[in-house]
C-alpha cells in the first residue's frame, strides 16, 4: 500500500514534536533531579564543624580542618552562585593556646558579594579575602585520635576587641581618658590648666601662665572615691586677680589646706584649715571679700549619709575656724557664699523632702529651706517637672541669678536645659525667669 505524499510531512511533523516533547521530559527530569539533589546540598556553620586527627600542633590541625570545611564549598550540585573553585592559605597564627588566626584566599566559580558574606571574607579583585579566628576544643577517642571542634569564631577585629574588653586594658584605658590624660582648659578670663602634671593660673585667657606652687599629687587626693589628675573638683577654687585659693587635703594622710595669692600669683601663702578629718569627698571655696572666705567639706561617707562641716577665715586665709554644720546629713552636692554671712547648701532631691536648697545668713551657723517656685515644661505629650538640682546662686550685673539642673538622670531636652531664677532679696524668695542651655563641659 503506498503512502500519500501528503502524509509525509505530517508525519515529519509529528516526530519532530515527539522529540521535542522528549527532549523537554529529560530536561525538566534532569532539572528536577538537580535541584532536588541541591535541595539536599547543606553547609554546616563554622562553629560545632569539627575533625577527627592524630596530628599534633593546633595550626596543623587548623590546615586539616579547613580543608574538610571548604570541601562543602566544592560539592557537585552546590549553587554556581556558592560553588569555589580552590583556596590558598596565606599565613596561620597561633594567638592562645588552641585559638588560631587562620587568613586564607578563595577563588570563587562565579564572584559575589553574596559568597564574601557567608564565606566573612572580603571581595578584593578577583578573590575573596577572608580571616578566621577560631576557637577549638579538644576531646581524646578510644583510638588514640582526638576530635577538635571549633567552639567560637570570630574576624580578627572581634577578637581583638573581646581581648580589649577582658584582658582589663579597656578599663586602663577609661581610667586615662577620664582621671588622667590631658584636657583643654576653659577658655575664659580667669581659668586653670594642668599641664605635665603642674596646676597653671590665668588672669588673661591664657596668654600668659602662673605655676601654683602645690604639687598635682596634693591637690587632687581625695579621702573617698578617685582622684581626678586632669581638673580640679568643681567649687574647690576661686581665681580672680584679688583673690586666687585653692583648698586641697583633708584625709588621714594629709591635713586640709589652702594655698592662696592676692597679687595674681607673684605670691603664695599655704594656711592649715583643719588637721582632724580623714575623708573629705568634696570640698568648696568661697571668698566674697579679700579677707573673709570659707570652706566647706564634706565627708565621712556611710551608705548615702555624710558629715558637712564650715570654716570661715576673716584675715585672708591665716587663720580658720568652724563656724557650723550642713543642714542635712545627705551627699553634699554644692556649697558657697555670695557675701561674708550669707550662703547656700545644695542636696540631691529626696522623694517626700520639703527641699533640697538651704540658706544661711550668719556664716553658716545656721541654715532654712528654701522652697523653689516649680517649673513645668510639656516635652513628647507629658507634663514634667525636670528641674530639681539647685547650683549656687552668682551674681551677675549686680543681680542674683540661680541655676537649676535635672540631676544625673535627667534627660528632658538632653538633660542640659537648665532653669534660671532671679532674687531680689538675697535669695530668700526667687522667681523663674526663663530656660538656658549649659552643655556639659570637660575643664583642666
Amino acid at each position: 500500500m503506498s503512502v500519500n505524499n501528503y502524509d509525509k510531512p505530517k508525519r515529519k511533523i509529528q516526530l519532530s514534536i515527539i522529540a521535542i516533547i522528549t527532549i523537554l521530559i529529560i530536561a525538566l527530569s534532569y532539572f528536577i533531579y538537580y535541584r532536588y539533589q541541591q535541595s539536599k546540598t547543606i553547609i554546616l556553620p563554622v562553629e560545632n564543624y569539627f575533625i577527627e586527627s592524630n596530628t599534633e600542633g593546633i595550626n596543623l590541625i587548623g590546615e586539616k580542618w579547613l580543608k574538610k570545611y571548604m570541601g562543602q564549598y566544592q560539592q557537585k550540585y552546590l549553587s554556581r552562585n556558592k560553588k569555589i573553585i580552590n583556596y590558598t592559605i596565606d599565613s596561620i597564627n597561633v594567638l592562645e593556646n588552641n585559638i588560631i588566626q587562620i587568613n586564607f584566599s578563595v577563588v570563587p566559580k562565579k564572584l559575589n558579594e553574596n559568597l564574601a558574606f557567608l564565606l566573612n571574607g572580603a571581595v578584593q579583585e578577583d578573590k575573596i579575602q577572608c580571616q578566621w579566628v577560631l576557637w577549638f576544643s579538644e576531646k581524646p577517642t578510644s583510638n588514640e585520635n582526638s576530635i577538635y571542634t571549633v567552639t567560637k569564631f570570630q574576624r580578627p577585629a572581634g577578637y581583638d576587641l573581646e581581648k580589649y574588653n577582658t584582658s582589663g586594658e579597656k578599663e586602663k584605658d577609661e581610667y586615662k581618658n577620664k582621671y588622667v590624660n590631658e584636657v583643654p582648659y576653659k577658655e575664659q578670663k580667669y581659668t586653670y590648666k594642668i599641664q605635665d602634671r603642674i596646676l597653671y593660673v590665668s588672669y588673661d585667657s591664657g596668654k600668659a601662665w602662673k605655676e601654683v606652687p602645690v604639687s598635682l599629687e596634693a591637690l587632687v587626693q581625695v579621702g573617698d572615691g578617685k582622684a581626678y589628675y586632669n581638673k580640679l573638683q568643681e567649687g574647690s577654687y576661686v581665681i580672680t586677680p584679688e583673690k586666687t585659693a585653692f583648698i586641697y587635703g583633708g584625709s588621714r594622710e594629709s591635713e586640709l589646706m589652702i594655698t592662696y595669692t592676692e597679687d595674681m600669683g607673684e605670691n603664695w601663702s599655704t594656711a592649715k584649715i583643719n588637721s582632724d578629718l580623714d575623708s573629705a569627698r568634696v570640698r568648696f571655696c568661697s571668698f566674697p571679700s579679700v579677707k573673709v572666705g570659707y570652706a566647706i567639706v564634706a565627708g565621712g561617707r556611710a551608705m548615702s549619709q555624710e558629715g558637712q562641716s564650715i570654716y570661715q577665715t576673716t584675715d585672708g586665709g591665716t587663720t580658720w575656724k568652724e563656724m557650723g554644720a550642713g543642714p542635712r546629713t545627705s551627699l553634699l552636692y554644692s556649697g558657697g557664699f555670695i557675701d561674708e554671712k550669707v550662703g547656700f547648701m545644695s542636696y540631691p532631691k529626696i522623694e517626700g523632702a520639703e527641699t533640697n536648697f538651704y540658706r544661711t545668713e550668719d556664716g553658716g551657723k545656721t541654715f532654712e529651706p528654701i522652697v523653689l517656685p516649680v517649673v513645668k515644661e510639656q516635652w513628647m505629650g507629658v507634663t514634667l517637672e525636670p528641674f530639681i538640682q539647685p547650683e549656687i546662686p552668682y551674681v551677675e550685673q549686680g543681680q542674683l541669678f540661680l541655676l537649676v539642673g535635672q540631676g544625673e538622670q535627667g534627660d528632658f531636652k538632653g538633660g542640659t536645659v537648665m532653669a534660671k531664677y532671679k532674687s531680689n532679696d538675697g535669695g530668700k524668695t526667687w522667681v523663674f525667669v526663663q530656660l538656658e542651655d549649659h552643655p556639659i563641659e570637660e575643664i583642666g
